[in-house]
């Protein structure tokens, strides 16, 4: 004996905003690499900046200075 019922799809379900909450603005542009040359140890950022990615004391470089420089504060 088969069963020939019409089998139903699950539901979606959609949540609706909660009231009293706005949206957040749009997040600041990120500091990210968009091209490093390894030899010449340079780096642009998607920023526009330009500079070096070599470490002379072994800890901080130009581009840690500037990732520092532009970190936004947590959340």
């Amino acid at each position: 004996m088969t069963d020939e019922r019409p089998r139903t799809q699950p539901a979606t379900m959609t949540v609706p905003p909660r009231p009293g909450v706005t949206p957040r603005p749009p997040e600041p542009l990120k500091h990210v690499i968009a091209e490093y040359k390894h030899q010449a140890q340079t780096i642009t950022c998607v920023c526009g900046w330009h500079g070096s990615s070599a470490s002379p004391d072994g800890r901080s470089s130009e581009w840690t200075a500037h990732v520092a420089a532009n970190r936004t504060k947590p959340r």
